[in-house]
């Protein structure tokens, strides 16, 4: 018996040392050893590339999605901060699709360098059912980095607004003077509200359904938009279709139309954010 139970003791002891172990390689401490964007790095102690999860930072060059406006100075502040830093910690979460390492970045002092990148407004929250751990430090910052015009929303007041039409007659990139990759004001009229999607004669705008729950945004509320002429504020992709397409970039996934819209739609407007 004494034998038996001396076993089964071992057995838990080796089961809890396995878990423990488990749990350190969860988090590592190493070095960024290269920045690729706003939202993805190598690492000392890993293969491969380390994407920064919760958030999502514009592209700086061209592939599925278009190069994107802020997408260097994103790049560039995260350089700067992992540089200070020296050691950095890895709360690792798998890996993606691509192959990816998956994780949330902390610096020396432990502060979370995924939700400082969405503070200073060089990248947007991208919430995932499984990497939904920060959302809600991830939004404050958002929220932080609009009120203090940081970043994508620098030119928040002073845009100048252009309509559908001009910006679908203009998808190359805004490096050359295109619309592709700009944030901008964009005016339409709603011909159909389908969900979490609203189209114009000349552009489709998209809002992701994990944003619409983050920024508690209900689908009916879209739907006193149909046949309303409306602004949107946002990064300009193009859709399949040919169309403009319109990520919103709005805290709070606001959308704001005509003086006497906003006062339709309290839920969008600025003052209930």
């Amino acid at each position: 018996m004494k034998k038996r139970a001396a076993l089964a003791m071992a057995s838990l002891l080796l089961i809890a040392l396995l878990l423990l172990q488990a749990c350190d390689r969860s988090r590592l401490v190493t070095t960024v050893t290269s920045v690729i964007d706003g939202d993805s790095v190598t690492v000392k102690a890993l293969n491969g590339t380390v994407r920064l999860i919760g958030i999502d930072a514009p592209e700086t060059r061209s592939g599925s999605k278009p190069a994107g406006q802020f997408a260097d100075e994103a790049k560039d502040y995260l350089e700067m901060i992992t540089r200070e830093s020296g050691k950095v910690t890895l709360e690792l979460h798998g890996k993606d699709t691509y192959g990816r390492h998956l994780a949330y970045l902390f610096d020396s002092e432990g502060t979370l360098i995924n939700s400082d990148i969405v503070r200073q407004g060089l990248a947007r929250p991208l919430t995932y059912e499984d990497t939904s751990h920060y959302s809600s430090e991830i939004r404050n910052a958002y929220r932080e980095a609009f009120r203090s015009r940081r970043g994508i929303f620098t030119f928040y007041d002073q845009s100048p607004v252009f309509d559908a039409s001009i910006v679908r007659g203009n998808l190359y990139s805004y490096q050359s003077g295109g619309f592709l990759g700009r944030v901008i004001w964009v005016e339409f009229e709603v011909t159909s509200v389908n969900g979490l999607t609203l189209v114009g004669d000349d552009i489709v705008v998209r809002i992701r359904s994990e944003e619409a729950s983050l920024f508690a945004l209900d689908q009916a509320d879209l739907q006193v938009l149909y046949r309303k002429r409306i602004r949107v504020y946002g990064e300009v992709w193009q859709d399949t279709s040919g169309k403009a397409l319109m990520l919103i970039r709005d805290p709070g996934i606001e959308i704001i139309g005509v003086a006497q819209l906003a006062k339709t739609l309290p839920l969008l407007a600025l003052g209930a954010f």
